[in-house]
């Protein structure tokens, strides 16, 4: 004989439900954190630091689990896979993000800017609601931006240190409007070259020059090979953590609030350590026998008088929000 069901009232069902969904919204919400480079750099370990914050401060509700080393991404390929979704957060390397964030390229100005610090500026206020409205419309959300040191030139035979020293000078360039900037400084730009090919480049004799920060330049032995470094400023890159906009705008807003106000203090923090890194290897090339000078100020204001041409080019070609950064950047 078949048991009756024994139907549950409408009230404790009610009850179960609530309780399930409780359960399931309490629980922890994992976050993956797609990052490339070496572990030991500055920027790596304060995004550690970072993470370790967050999580503490969001224990129970979100978990920030990083996968490092170009796991899932590398650097050219880290803004797509935020951008689609393919990884919850990424480290963007600015120069890799232009082609999709064309705006980008208004804080990324050759020869545009004096120091670190002044770069630290443009990423304030009104510049940086661009910036951020540029990336959010390609569905990425910019939480903090890292600053690493300034690129330089590394030359074969002699260091640069007038207009004139640009004339015919082979030099390796990866940046579209570095090159567009040399080749009217009468220089004679190669962006055919990876990074990574540039050390044999210059030691077969390939090319005169190359561009690198003292730190990166320096790990990849460029003055063994390119012993003469004129400091000149010429961009300074960024390193950013972005997260996908879709899966922003699902975290609670106190959590928001914690990853922007940690963030806050990663990017602050890189400044100071970026200017102790450049200056800590800037010496240790010298003192590997590097011939280090720095480009004399009324020099650069002929090559910036040149390159303006470049930038108000790009700015026209890029519609109001180019020109109005390009007004705020160059106050």
């Amino acid at each position: 004989m078949m048991k009756p069901r024994v139907l549950l009232p409408l009230a404790a069902l009610a009850a179960a439900w609530v309780l399930s969904s409780a359960t399931a919204m309490a629980e922890e919400v994992e976050i993956k954190l797609a990052s490339w480079g070496p572990p030991s750099h500055f920027v790596a370990q304060a995004r550690a630091d970072w993470i370790e914050e967050v999580n503490e401060a969001a224990a129970g509700r979100v978990k920030i689990v990083e996968y490092p080393g170009g796991q899932l991404y590398d650097d050219k390929d880290m803004h797509n896979a935020v951008a689609r979704g393919h990884v919850d957060i990424g480290v963007l390397l600015s120069p890799r993000v232009m082609g999709m964030v064309p705006l980008l390229q208004g804080v990324y100005l050759p020869f545009a800017f004096d120091s670190l610090e002044q770069v630290a500026e443009v990423y304030q206020g009104e510049s940086l609601d661009i910036i951020e409205e540029a990336m959010a419309k390609r569905r990425m959300k910019l939480i903090y931006t890292s600053f690493v040191d300034g690129v330089q030139i590394y030359s074969t035979n002699k260091n640069v240190e007038t207009l004139e020293d640009f004339e015919n000078l082979r030099v390796l360039s990866t940046s579209p409007m570095a090159t567009n900037i040399f080749s009217r400084l009468e220089a004679s730009p190669d962006s055919s070259i990876p990074q990574t090919e540039q050390y044999m480049s210059l030691k077969l004799g390939v090319a005169d020059a190359s561009l690198n920060s003292f730190v990166n330049g320096y790990f990849q032995k460029m003055h063994e090979v390119a012993p003469y470094l004129t400091k000149i400023d010429l961009s300074f890159p960024t390193i950013m953590v972005a997260m996908n906009i879709d899966k922003w705008e699902a975290l609670p807003e106190d959590v928001q609030e914690i990853m922007l106000s940690a963030g806050e203090r990663m990017q602050a923090r890189s400044l100071e350590e970026a200017i102790a890194w450049e200056e800590k290897f800037m010496a240790a090339s010298a003192e590997e026998g590097a011939t280090v000078s720095e480009f004399p100020d009324a020099e650069m204001a002929r090559v910036r008088e040149i390159s303006s041409e470049v930038w108000q080019e790009w700015a026209e070609e890029n519609g109001p929000e180019a020109q109005r950064l390009l007004e705020l950047n160059l106050q």
